[in-house]
């Protein structure tokens, strides 16, 4: 599992989905996610193909999730993934940092990430 202290997104790998939520809440997941439309973006990880989808919560209402095709990894933007995973905080404790210092390292990663991103996306359209 990875977590983006830029954006507390958090990219969660097909293992790590696999030990920690439940298996008919990740089936319908999944299903949900894999039968949606191109999210626009590579995998961070794999650079995969990300799709997304609406997922129907517990709670009547729909969660738009983002999936990479080649890994299997799903995206879960800021808190997305609680009610898939009630107990995320005790299962991987996130600690936030406010101090200037890791602000400002944050916002450069994000912004190297985002380069990153867009150069291996032309260089895909290149080909």
């Amino acid at each position: 599992m990875q977590y983006c202290p830029f954006c507390h997104g958090i990219l969660a790998s097909d293992r790590w989905l696999t030990s920690n939520m439940r298996q008919p809440t990740l089936r319908n997941v999944r299903k949900a996610v894999f039968d949606g439309e191109p999210a626009g973006y590579r995998c961070p990880s794999c650079h995969g193909e990300m799709v997304k989808g609406p997922v129907p919560t517990t709670q009547g209402t729909n969660t738009e999730v983002d999936g990479c095709l080649k890994c299997g990894s799903l995206w879960f933007d800021n808190r997305e993934i609680e009610p898939f995973v009630p107990d995320i905080q005790e299962i991987a404790p996130v600690l936030e940092r406010d101090d200037p210092l890791s602000k400002t390292i944050t916002s450069v990663w994000g912004a190297i990430t985002s380069i990153k991103h867009r150069l291996i996306d032309a260089s895909d359209q290149e080909e």
